[in-house]
């Protein structure tokens, strides 16, 4: 019965950031992570602040902006690494993330 080996190959991912603009008009960078399409992610952070469901930290903001997402082949270690950045490296990171982002999308149209 030792024959087979079926090891779960992790699947790799998204790491997304964005901007939410709280309430008290300050703004504040949200790291997520998700292995599905980052459109539709963003979508659903988005909806969830015009449905004012104070459930999520995103949706207790007035707004919710996407910077950027970046592929790893270990997303959760990943989101760990860039949770640890300060905001200024976490806006830096966005901004080439969402470069490659943006040409990956054109390429794959």
């Amino acid at each position: 019965m030792g024959f087979f080996s079926f090891s779960k190959k992790k699947k790799a991912g998204n790491v997304y950031l964005g901007e939410s603009t709280r309430k008290s008009g300050s703004k504040k960078i949200y790291t997520g992570m998700t292995r599905r399409p980052v459109k539709k992610r963003w979508g659903e952070h988005i909806s969830s602040v015009k449905s004012n469901s104070n459930r999520t930290w995103v949706s207790r903001g007035k707004s919710f902006r996407p910077l950027g997402a970046i592929t790893s082949r270990n997303p959760e270690k990943a989101e760990k690494t860039i949770k640890k950045l300060k905001p200024y490296q976490k806006r830096y990171l966005s901004r080439g993330a969402s470069m490659r982002y943006r040409k990956k999308q054109r390429e794959t149209n």
